[in-house]
């Protein structure tokens, strides 16, 4: 594996062999394409192939700057595994200390403010603290060498932040500058900001995408064929598949999470709290957001169990006497990039596609969508893949 100067890793073993040429000809899908005419169309303007919340917030950067961009996705009016996530802005948690990471924030304001408050963030901060207080202050100092603008705090501390909580830790983590947001509303504010500057959206199944000797690409879908100067893949567990098209092998896991929400008549945290036992956040009035992660091999009646012990460690936290309703449990499969991998880049094999997959792909999405517009404008370059 090879990091980066921006601490992106990639493999570093190619996974083609010199002198063979591994790419789709375009020769060969105008034999077999019912959409010749198509194909004879000059390759312009970029396709991004996913409709989530990253490939919304790509589209969105490339249509923002006059861009041509058509981004197609099977579900456009689904909200697939966005529809499923915690919608933590949060990089003290995961963050790698990439430069990637460390932007994270900072592009998220800029993206909200350059959408007047569109995407209703709230900027609350959040608390983390372990099992034992060591543990704790360890995850603190670790966070802090990597520069993340984190603090610990005391139980009285805590206490200021969040008074209603009665078992509060004897130390937690603090970053006041993290938020959180309704993911599935983010996604459909930028996909109608992004067709309002005049992007298209096609709601289409991609069987392929192939790139020719002179530079062309295109992408072939039940909605015709696409050409294109660069294809972004953003489409998530089916990124592997289109890249494989093309000749490079990516390491990429589905990984099962949990969102569930709740309701109480009590006034629980005002932020992000993720603690050993649950990790939940504020969502409408009277009820809030839970998430867990769990292993695809556990039982399948597993997530429910995990789901309820949380809830009793809620009560028992909080010091609750009455039943907390759960409301809604749904279950999303995160594309996850093996060994902390965050894939941003260009493929060795076709330069003209691009790559976004990564873990956080909420907090990322406007960080990695800047970096996609400032390599298709000449502004910056994107590693190799």
């Amino acid at each position: 594996m090879v990091v980066h100067p921006a601490g992106i890793a990639t493999p570093s073993t190619p996974t083609w062999h010199p002198g063979i040429d591994h790419r789709c000809g375009i020769d060969a899908v105008r034999q077999r394409s019912p959409h010749t005419r198509d194909l004879e169309q000059a390759a312009t303007g970029v396709i991004v192939i996913g409709a989530g919340v990253l490939g919304a917030a790509i589209a969105y950067a490339l249509a923002r700057n006059s861009i041509h961009v058509t981004c197609i996705d099977l579900e456009v009016r689904g909200s697939g595994v966005t529809g499923s996530a915690f919608g933590w802005i949060g990089t003290t948690r995961t963050g790698s200390g990439s430069d990637l990471h460390r932007d994270a924030i900072a592009d998220f304001r800029a993206l909200d403010a350059d959408l007047e408050g569109a995407l209703s963030v709230s900027w609350a901060g959040s608390l983390t603290w372990f099992r034992t207080p060591e543990n704790t202050e360890s995850f603190v100092r670790t966070r802090q060498e990597l520069g993340f603008p984190i603090e610990a705090v005391d139980a009285e501390g805590f206490t200021r932040l969040e008074p209603t909580l009665g078992s509060r830790p004897d130390i937690a983590a603090y970053a006041p500058h993290e938020g959180a947001v309704a993911p599935g509303r983010m996604r459909r504010t930028l996909l109608a900001a992004a067709r309002d500057l005049g992007a298209r959206v096609v709601e289409a199944a991609v069987s392929e995408i192939a790139v020719g000797n002179d530079g062309r690409a295109q992408v072939i879908s039940d909605a015709g064929v696409f050409p294109a100067r660069y294809v972004v893949l953003a489409n998530g567990l089916g990124v592997p598949r289109l890249a494989a098209q093309v000749g490079t092998v990516l390491a990429v896991e589905s990984a099962p999470a949990i969102r569930y929400t709740f309701r109480t008549r009590a006034q629980l945290s005002r932020r992000v709290l993720s603690g050993p036992d649950y990790e939940i956040r504020p969502w409408h009035r009277g009820t809030y957001l839970g998430a867990e992660s769990y292993t695809a091999t556990e039982d399948p009646y597993r997530p429910v169990l995990r789901v309820h012990r949380a809830l009793d460690a809620i009560r028992r936290d909080f010091g609750l006497r009455n039943f907390l309703e759960l409301m809604d449990f749904r279950v999303g499969f995160r594309a996850m990039p093996t060994a902390g991998r965050t894939y941003l880049g260009t493929l060795r094999t076709a330069p003209q596609v691009l790559v976004a997959c990564m873990n956080s792909g909420v907090t990322l999405a406007p960080a990695a969508a800047r970096r996609v517009l400032d390599h298709i404008i000449g502004a910056a370059e994107l590693a190799a893949i």
